[in-house]
Parts: C-alpha cells; structure tokens; sequence
C-alpha cells in the first residue's frame, strides 16, 4: 500500500525525557523501532525484531550498551550487529538488525528511517525563533493520534475553526479572522502571516500575561510547515504602546501508520519564565485544545476510511498554505517512488 509520508525526512522519534534507563518501543513510519541510551548518553535506534524469532528486542533488557533479546538471550550492540548467540560459539556472520541514524536536539530526539545514505545530507530542522532556547521557558508532551498525518498539518495550517471549537480562545472584538497577509512557498516549506486589528484581551490573554482584559493589543501569526515532520506556530500578543508576548508552538507529526500519528509538543514563551502557574496554565489549555483537535480529526479519518468515501472535499481561500503543504509532501512521495522504480 502506497503510503502519503516521505520516509527521506527526519522525523521525531521521542522527546529527550521519554529515553532514560530502560528501553522505549515505538512504531515509527511503519516500523518497530526500540529506542536505549548508551553508557554515554547518546541515543541508539534498531530494529525492534530479533533476527532469531522476530521476538520484540524491546521486551529485552540492557546489558551495558549491549541490548539483549528476551527470547533466547541473542544479544545486540549499538550499531545493530550480532555480538553473542549464548547456545553456541560463533554468530552467524552478517547477523543483524536495522540501526537508524539518531540526532538528539533537546527536547526532540530525531530519526532517520529513509535511506541510510541520505541521512547525511540533510540535517534536521531548526526552529528559527528558538535556535538556543535562551530567554525562553517551555514545557513539552507526547499525544497520539488516530489520524492521518497530513490531516494534522491541514489543520494547524488554518485556525479558523477556532471560532467553532474553541471561540472562547477568540479576543472579544474579533468576529472573524482577517485574511492572510501573505503565504510564502519554497522547494520544501510553507509559510504564512496573519495580522489582526487592535482588540481587547481574551481571558487566556488576560491569565497568560497579567494583564487587564480591557487591554488593547494586536496580534501577529506566524505558521509554518517546516517538513512532514513539522509545524511551527508563533502567536505575538503586541499590546498598543507597551510590550511583545509571544508564544510559540512547535508540533513534532510523526506517522506511527497511514491512519495515526504521534505528535509530539513544544510550548514555550519568551516572558515571565520564572512563573511556574503561567507555565502550567498554558500547558493545561494546550492540552485541552490538543485533544478537542484529536477527537475532531479522529472523526474525520473514520469517515474517509469507509468504504467508498469520497477522499476530499472542496477547498476555500483559508485552504491556501494547506493545500501547498499537502503538495509539498506529495511531491516527495513521489521523487522516492520514481527512483525506487528507476532501481
């Protein structure tokens, strides 16, 4: 089954956190994939299938930076290869499962599962706003979803539902969102801007910034798909003659399947970062929205995998940057098809 997720991507395999002492199964693009820390602390990724008798290496154990299989004790090192068959002597030659380049850039931890080769080539992507973190104070999560990936950038692509799932997020003078300012397209990402017209603060603004709900503001909206692997969200509250409040979201979409996805969630801000009830505030209402977004696209991946469903419906201007990314992971899909049939 052709799948729409370009395996020639880096995606988020795990937060930094989520891999510790033990080991982390997780399904990635399709695959089994078990996630360990070495003695040193650098991430290792492999196969999660011992090559014996397809036994999950995840329901193993760690023996130093060795990892050993919980069937009949096969044991593995770091870079994939057969170390020790405890009931004989040798080890096959060649024996090994997959190891996956890893690059950990906390809090994210990214994989590679396309070709080996191209690993190299492309280095993971980087948020501009938050290259070193300084100044800004954040705090992450995990949420899996059963939806299609693409359905996820779709929606963090165009906000406008807000006013029907969310219309308590909307400031009190703001009817309608205003049109975007503008959407730029390159090769392989798609950005847009939108400004709104001066209005007072909603609750959650009021709550966030300590700041009077009677306060006027202006606010600035970035979004960017960065990848099939990525989304990012800047949200600028510019109170009239006073100062900037910017918040900003970064989605990690990792296809667990054609039909679900992991996302995996930064949200940092760049003021007050010593208030630790700003910091859970915010993390309780994102989660909230979080999960009212997951059950809205879970409904809709449900409906368009029954039999005979008409895969898409019509598109209106607000579709603009979604369309464009959709488009963008298309294309690659296909670049990866054509030169696999080339070989």
């Amino acid at each position: 089954m052709r799948t729409n997720y370009p395996l020639n991507c880096w995606y988020v395999a795990a937060l930094s956190d989520e891999v510790g002492d033990g080991l982390l199964a997780r399904r990635l693009l399709g695959k089994h994939v078990v996630l360990y820390r070495r003695a040193s602390g650098e991430v290792v990724a492999l196969e999660d299938r011992c090559v014996h008798r397809a036994y999950p290496l995840s329901e193993g154990r760690l023996d130093g930076d060795r990892l050993v299989c919980g069937y009949h004790g096969f044991s593995y090192e770091p870079d994939g290869c057969l170390a020790d068959v405890p009931s004989q002597e040798n080890v096959p030659p060649g024996a090994r499962v997959e190891a996956y380049p890893i690059v950990e850039t906390a809090p994210f931890i990214w994989i590679w599962l396309g070709e080996p080769r191209a690993a190299a080539l492309r280095p993971p992507p980087r948020v501009p706003w938050y290259l070193d973190g300084s100044g800004w104070t954040s705090s992450t999560e995990v949420v899996r979803v059963e939806a299609n990936y693409l359905l996820l950038h779709e929606h963090y692509l165009d906000l406008t539902d807000v006013f029907v799932t969310r219309p308590e997020m909307v400031p009190p003078d703001i009817q309608q969102l205003p049109p975007l300012d503008e959407v730029e397209i390159s090769e392989r990402s798609v950005a847009y801007t939108r400004t709104t017209q001066p209005s007072r603060l909603a609750p959650w603004e009021s709550a966030i910034t300590g700041l009077p709900e009677e306060t006027v503001a202006i606010r600035r909206e970035e979004g960017t798909f960065v990848s099939p692997a990525l989304h990012t969200q800047h949200y600028a509250i510019d109170v009239v003659d006073g100062k900037s409040y910017e918040l900003l979201r970064i989605h990690g979409f990792t296809p667990e399947s054609p039909g679900a996805t992991h996302v995996f969630l930064q949200l940092a801000r760049n003021y007050a970062g010593a208030e630790d009830t700003i910091t859970e505030y915010l993390r309780i209402m994102f989660h909230e929205w979080a999960l009212r977004n997951a059950t809205i696209l879970e409904t809709i991946q449900r409906r368009l995998d029954e039999p005979g469903a008409r895969r898409r419906g019509i598109n209106v201007k607000a579709d603009r940057a979604a369309l464009r990314a959709r488009r963008i992971a298309m294309d690659m899909v296909d670049d990866e098809t054509s030169r696999f049939t080339a070989n």
